[in-house]
């Protein structure tokens, strides 16, 4: 597989994190190969481009409001790993924010597409930030 340059890399990445961040997901989809693989490991495996859509729009609508923090990212060739927050609107009491860490690895196949995505996260623990987010709403 060729490698590409790290700045084309880091331009389809930053991209696709600006997609993400405009509640735009069919937008996102199409930043994927049309054979693309995305695991989510609490939903499932996804195999081509349609098959992530039908999944991750519908999936998204609950999460309107949410931002998506970038804490950090890590450029291997054309590998990208990043940490980032899910957060919920509104603060706490004590100004702290409702939001729960991921990690996110994917494959850069060129033409500012990625052929693969993988999510990681603490399920139990995104549950209960969802959990106290509601109750706080009420």
């Amino acid at each position: 597989m060729k490698t590409f340059a790290r700045a084309e890399v880091e331009k389809a990445f930053w991209r696709r994190m600006a997609l993400q961040d405009a509640d735009d997901w069919n937008a996102y989809t199409d930043q994927f190969t049309m054979d693309g693989v995305y695991i989510e490991h609490h939903h499932g495996v996804f195999r081509g481009r349609e098959a992530i859509r039908a999944w991750l729009v519908p999936v998204m609508v609950p999460c309107k409001g949410w931002t998506f923090p970038v804490a950090w990212v890590a450029i291997d060739g054309n590998r990208v790993v990043h940490k980032w927050w899910n957060r919920l609107p509104g603060a706490r009491p004590d100004g702290t924010h409702y939001e729960f860490a991921g990690f996110t690895a994917q494959e850069y196949a060129g033409d500012g597409l990625f052929s693969f995505q993988e999510d990681i996260y603490n399920r139990a623990e995104t549950d209960a930030v969802i959990a106290q987010w509601k109750a706080a709403q009420k």
